[in-house]
């Protein structure tokens, strides 16, 4: 699934520079305590979760690093490179955690082939106008017996939560389990079988060769949308059901920003 119109390259690169950081998480040029707390919980899960992929020396690429704690708790005992598009948080992963960031859109970051045990990134191909050719230079990046994790949010229908809530304008890609793993499949990647995947947390390798995408269902999109429910922007309101999901957001946004 894809916006439509996509935008051009030059809004994208507009929104992020200026609108981006505010419309998405209500700051500015430093995140916020919330954030970070959240992002430290977030990054000792990850670097737990990969343990079987990282052996001592290990090079790890984190792709779209944000304010860059998961590289700041990983070069604690490993080799990192963070990718960061965003100057403000590109700037602020540097000073305060003294780690590589290079500050580039990914198509002109030039990196040598097979110089990796491990990429991640975090919910970040769901933003890009192009994300199968991401993975794929991620997938090229790669050394023989590494690992990719890649996470995105999750767009199976579901009755919990409103379709018009599952998208946001930032996310110009949405991915269901499924086409994440036909994503990686046209790239040459597969699930690597030492990690359990979680719907759409995957960990990846390379696979013997690129599976040829006109073997995939060609009906999946079909089906989806029939399982989308069917609802309404004006009833959601006057029912009051926006009400629990502030209350539930206030909880979470004090619970991340006390937290130690």
């Amino acid at each position: 699934m894809r916006t439509d119109p996509m935008p051009t390259a030059a809004e994208v690169t507009d929104y992020y520079d200026n609108i981006y950081r505010w419309d998405y998480q209500f700051v500015s040029s430093k995140p916020s305590r919330r954030h970070m707390n959240r992002s430290r919980a977030l990054a000792a899960f990850r670097l737990e979760y990969l343990a079987p992929a990282l052996h001592a020396g290990a090079r790890i690429l984190d792709f779209g690093c944000g304010a860059g704690q998961f590289l700041g708790m990983a070069s604690e005992k490993y080799s990192v490179l963070g990718i960061e598009p965003g100057r403000d948080y590109a700037k602020y992963a540097r000073e305060t955690f003294g780690v590589e960031v290079i500050c580039e859109m990914w198509e002109d970051v030039n990196l040598p082939k097979e110089s990796f045990d491990v990429i991640t990134t975090v919910e970040v191909i769901e933003h890009l106008r192009r994300p199968v050719e991401a993975l794929r230079w991620l997938a090229s990046l790669l050394k023989a017996g590494g690992v990719i994790y890649v996470t995105v949010p999750n767009a199976l229908p579901t009755k919990d939560r409103e379709t018009f809530r599952m998208f946001h304008f930032a996310h110009l890609h949405n991915f269901t389990p499924t086409t994440l793993l036909w994503a990686g499949a046209v790239c040459g990647l597969e699930p690597d079988p030492r990690f359990v995947p979680n719907g759409t947390m995957i960990a990846f390798r390379k696979a013997g060769a690129a599976v040829d995408p006109s073997t995939f269902r060609k009906n999946h999109g079909v089906g989806l949308i029939t399982q989308y429910p069917k609802c309404s922007v004006l009833r959601y309101l006057f029912t009051g059901r926006w009400l629990i999901g502030r209350y539930r957001q206030i909880v979470k946004t004090l619970r991340d920003t006390f937290r130690m």
